[in-house]
């Protein structure tokens, strides 16, 4: 079992998740860099067409040209990456996913559905939802029955 016990009772594991859904939770950050730069280059143009300083427009639309180099390099490093891995924290009350700022916690009385899938897992809640990955079978059973045994009644429970 790739599934760790630390010595709080807490389970950790990190894993190959699939890169379709890798790409697919990161497109969003992308989207929101390309729409930060417009901004800045509309918001840069309004001032120097106000202040008749086209100089001004220049230096904000090279800033932004070195943003968006910047944003191209990283975003494309991390698209075409070909075995995208995860890490998981499993408590008694939540699933943490990912880790440091970027990290997302999946309390589960909080969850509304849970479907359970041969190669993953998918935890959803009202306006969110993950998929969880395992490296083996004997470890996504153990993560199903911990997780079946902790959800709320309310939540939906699938099976597929």
């Amino acid at each position: 079992m790739a599934i760790e016990k630390q010595t709080n009772g807490i389970y950790t594991w990190s894993c190959s998740i699939d890169a379709e859904y890798h790409r697919n939770s990161i497109r969003p950050g992308l989207y929101m860099c390309i729409g930060f730069a417009v901004f800045l280059l509309i918001y840069g143009g309004v001032l120097s067409s106000r202040f008749h300083d086209p100089m001004s427009f220049w230096i904000v639309a090279a800033c932004v040209g070195v943003f968006l180099l910047i944003v191209a390099i990283v975003f494309g490093l991390a698209f075409s990456a070909a075995d995208p891995q995860e890490t998981y924290v499993l408590t008694d009350t939540y699933l943490k996913i990912g880790y440091g700022k970027s990290s997302v916690f999946f309390d589960f009385k909080k969850l509304d559905r849970v479907d359970f899938h041969e190669q993953y897992i998918e935890l959803r809640e009202k306006k969110r939802s993950a998929l969880v990955y395992t490296a083996t079978k004997e470890d996504m059973e153990f993560v199903r029955e911990y997780i079946t045994s902790r959800v709320s009644g309310d939540t939906k429970v699938y099976f597929y």
